[in-house]
């Protein structure tokens, strides 16, 4: 609403700073149009209406006059347009209305039907028929005919040539409209035939001799109900009225429109009321607005002093905030420098003392590794002491036996015939025994021939695994046999874990990545062996330490899928590389968890093959 406000305030204010000589032109503009014409105030006999007015009511003289010197001089919303073609109206009313009405009134008594006129069955809308039209003229002739007669002033609406079956008939049927004005100039237009003797009777009266003008007359019942092209079209385009049954259509339409008209004055009445109270309306609100602008400028620089004083006192204050800030900064920077000095020195000791442990604790590893170690080679050397001894009492009583058996061949050699079987008997058991030397010898000698071929084949095998492994290394961890790096960390967890303690995503992944790679460091380096032995049932296995100083803080401040992937990487290295401590390929079986054989390597590689060669085929 107060934008509404000052938008009519702007319009009137404006407005009534327009050009004098702007608007006596305005004015005398429409003046000349209603003067020459162009603009209508005259509608009927009996009332008037205002031109510049869409929804203008019946006026009479000295009421129309009333309306233009209103809205002229009186009205304060009208526009300086408005007030201008009303000015005009004012002029052309009091200066040529009144000689043009003389002129109109003369003319059109003498067209005025008179009483039984209006009781007789006329062609509605008004029409004209025009007889003797020229043959060889038809083709031009309408556009002619009409031309002509729109400059006598008789302004037909619309002329139709009528042709029979073997051609033109020289008729036409002119139209000039359903309203009074063509009414008038259908009546004007028969009067000047008939007063030159070219009327209906004229044509009709078959005893005189016709000259080659045009003959026409009013269409009426009679031209209606003839047979012939006239009557066609009449039928076809127009019914039968008389003039009185015209205007009571026309006054019932009329009173129609009256009510419409009384009822939208009661509106603009109405609307004029309301337009003056909110007038006054804008009046007091102006003078309030002017009163409020006022006092809030005045509490407007009452507040900027305040403001301004305000704000010299937070300055000054924050002037002496920064200062003492400063100095304290300076002192804090002073410190900082200090404990980052006496930090590093503590840091400094603190590694010394775990470089100095940890070699202690891998001194004692290697003592305990190296006593277990010497303790097994005793072992061995005890167990080879013993069945040496065996050996040797084997060999000495083997030696016992041969000196026996040496003997008692020499006392054999002594015996008669009587002992010439047992003789047989022991030169049978000595080539038994030959022979089972033999064979010994065939067998050790066979025995070396298929240890060899066993490093051979080894060797192979070992070749025929790394080539598997370079030849499988493009699979996928989704493949049934692919190559996993044996003691490679996987930095999703820490990845995972970072992103869930950091609120910027990026952030988290750099720190991920940044853990990631220092207990890769960690992992890699030789002189951290976080593994006990224990015995269990007997046999001594390698545990890991969870003592371990490094472990225990894996433990306590990451999460536990973090942990789990070190430590899995960790035993995985201690596994299958605990001396060069780097991740190794090795070919894995997915579905059953485990080291793939070499046949499964193969039987891998062949379908992938088959794959390979099946896309190539299609």
């Amino acid at each position: 609403m107060r934008g509404y406000v000052c938008t009519m305030s702007q319009r009137v204010r404006y407005e009534n700073k327009v050009d004098p000589e702007f608007e006596e032109n305005v004015r005398h503009k429409y003046y000349e149009k209603l003067k020459d014409g162009c603009l209508k105030v005259r509608f009927s006999d009996k009332f008037l209406k205002c031109p510049f007015c869409h929804e203008s009511k019946d006026y009479s003289y000295n009421d129309l006059l009333r309306h233009a010197d209103r809205i002229a001089s009186k009205s304060k919303t009208t526009s300086y347009k408005e007030k201008a073609k009303h000015t005009g109206l004012i002029e052309y009313l009091e200066r040529d209305f009144h000689a043009k009405i003389k002129c109109f009134d003369s003319t059109s008594v003498n067209l005025t039907p008179n009483r039984n006129a209006n009781e007789e069955l006329i062609v509605w809308p008004w029409m004209a028929v025009v007889s003797n039209i020229p043959v060889e003229y038809k083709n031009d002739c309408g556009k002619k005919l009409t031309a002509d007669w729109i400059t006598e002033g008789y302004s037909p609406v619309e002329d139709h040539l009528l042709l029979k079956w073997h051609g033109f008939s020289g008729l036409a049927v002119v139209e000039f409209g359903k309203t009074w004005d063509g009414f008038y100039h259908v009546m004007k237009f028969i009067k000047a035939f008939e007063v030159n003797k070219h009327g209906r009777k004229d044509w009709f009266d078959r005893e005189k001799c016709k000259d080659d003008k045009l003959y026409a007359w009013i269409a009426t019942a009679e031209d209606y109900n003839r047979d012939g092209v006239i009557g066609d079209y009449l039928r076809k385009n127009g019914d039968l009225k008389t003039v009185a049954d015209v205007q009571k259509e026309d006054e019932s339409v009329i009173c129609g429109l009256k009510a419409m008209i009384h009822e939208r004055d009661k509106r603009t009445e109405e609307m004029n009321d309301k337009i003056s109270k909110i007038d006054v309306q804008l009046e007091t609100a102006m003078k309030q607005k002017e009163v409020m602008t006022e006092n809030f400028n005045r509490d407007k620089e009452i507040m900027q002093k305040a403001t301004e004083e305000l704000l010299k006192m937070i300055t000054d204050e924050h002037e002496r905030t920064k200062r003492r800030l400063e100095e304290r900064e300076k002192g804090l920077k002073a410190r900082e420098a200090i404990n980052e000095i006496e930090q590093r020195k503590l840091d400094d000791e603190k590694r010394m003392i775990e470089l100095e442990v940890l070699e202690q604790n891998k001194t004692n590893e290697r003592g305990l590794k190296l006593a277990v170690d010497l303790k097994r080679e005793k072992e061995k050397i005890h167990q080879k002491i013993i069945e040496l001894q065996k050996k040797l009492d084997e060999k000495q009583c083997l030696e016992l036996r041969i000196k026996q058996m040496k003997e008692a061949l020499e006392v054999i050699k002594h015996m008669t015939d009587e002992h010439h079987k047992a003789k047989n008997k022991l030169e049978s058991i000595q080539n038994d025994l030959r022979v089972k030397e033999e064979e010994l010898e065939d067998l050790e000698f066979l025995n070396q021939s298929l240890k060899v071929k066993e490093r051979i084949s080894n060797d192979e095998l070992v070749e025929s695994r790394k080539e598997l492994i370079y030849g499988l290394s493009g699979n996928t961890s989704h493949a049934r046999v692919f190559v996993k790096r044996m003691g490679e960390l996987d930095e999703k967890p820490f990845i995972a874990a970072a992103k869930r303690h950091c609120s910027n995503k990026r952030e988290g992944l750099k720190y991920g990545e940044r853990v990631a790679s220092v207990w890769e460091n960690h992992l890699r380096d030789t002189s951290w062996h976080p593994f006990k032995v224990i015995t269990v049932e007997g046999i001594r296995k390698e545990i890991l330490d969870e003592e371990d100083e490094k472990i225990v803080s894996l433990k306590n401040e990451y999460d536990k899928d973090v942990y789990d992937a070190v430590v899995t990487a960790l035993n995985e290295l201690n596994e299958y590389n605990p001396i060069g401590r780097y991740p190794v390929a090795v070919l894995w079986n997915k579905k059953l968890e485990r080291p793939a054989t070499l046949k499964e390597g193969v039987e891998a590689v062949l379908n992938q093959w088959k794959i390979y060669k099946h896309k190539r085929l299609n």
